[in-house]
């Protein structure tokens, strides 16, 4: 009788942990989700708050080459032109721009890999 309590005991005291086991995976799939949601979060601010100077800087060298060249709208060609050179590039060198995106992505990736796997 006393071997069947102690194999009763085992079997519990191996269900817990696997549960625990399993709970701790949990928790830290979990705090996984959880920064990379806060990176995608901050980045996007980062992103809006950066398209915004970019806005405002664009606008504000629009306004100074028309003050340069004594005119109301050559600036703003000017500038709209060197955005068009710039998403012209972007759509005629597409392939290299998704590798380059793809490499840089995958750097970020490894290094964060690294450090978790330093930090463990």
């Amino acid at each position: 009788m006393s071997d069947l309590l102690k194999i009763n005991e085992f079997r519990e005291n191996v269900i817990k942990l696997i549960e625990a086991k399993f709970e701790l995976t949990k928790l830290g799939f979990q705090e996984k989700i959880e920064g990379i949601a806060v990176k995608a979060i901050y980045a996007l601010i980062l992103f809006i708050l950066s398209i915004t100077v970019i806005i405002f800087l664009s606008i504000l060298a629009a306004v100074g080459l028309n003050i340069w060249l004594k005119s109301a709208w050559l600036g703003y060609l000017i500038i709209f032109l060197v955005y068009g050179a710039i998403l012209a590039t972007f759509i005629f060198a597409k392939d290299k721009v998704q590798t380059k995106i793809k490499q840089a992505v995958q750097q970020i990736v490894d290094e964060s890999l690294n450090q978790e796997n330093a930090h463990n």
